[in-house]
């Protein structure tokens, strides 16, 4: 399971940089979709398995094992590259959301896959952070290392 950066210019300059993990899809991921850890799958090791993030378990609480956006489309049992860092464009996100909005996983209610909008009324981690208002749930954000794969 590697992990890379990309973006790293002449003399270690960055540049946008974006990092990047390779890791097995216990289930279908879709190319734009919140991921997040499945706990189920031990096939590469526990940790190391994930599937379109799955909503949280209340109405109050985000899935926090999202960590990051999955780059293409795979079927379950393939290995999947997900961007857990860096910006990444028409990412899967609610449909209220605007430039700015603290983005974490699906709440319970949400829909798997789209970062729900962290509101004072809902608690988890902050997985990226809108960077305009989402067009058809699309939207540009800047995912926020949660530091599995450092």
């Amino acid at each position: 399971m590697g992990v890379y950066k990309r973006g790293i210019g002449d003399n270690n300059v960055s540049h946008a940089p974006k990092k990047f993990v390779t890791l097995y899809a216990s289930a279908a991921c879709t190319e734009g979709s919140f991921v997040s850890i499945d706990t189920g799958d031990s096939t590469n090791g526990l940790g190391y398995s994930v599937r379109d993030a799955e909503v949280g378990p209340g109405s109050t609480a985000h899935n926090v094992k999202t960590f990051g956006v999955a780059t293409q489309t795979v079927a379950a049992g393939e290995d999947v590259i997900v961007q857990i860092a860096g910006k990444y464009e028409n990412a899967n996100v609610d449909g209220s959301t605007v430039a700015g909005t603290p983005l974490a996983g699906p709440l319970s209610g949400g829909t798997v896959g789209q970062a729900g909008i962290l509101l004072e009324t809902t608690f988890g981690n902050v997985v990226a952070v809108a960077l305009e208002a989402d067009t058809t749930n699309l939207a540009d954000v800047m995912i926020v290392n949660q530091g599995f794969f450092d």
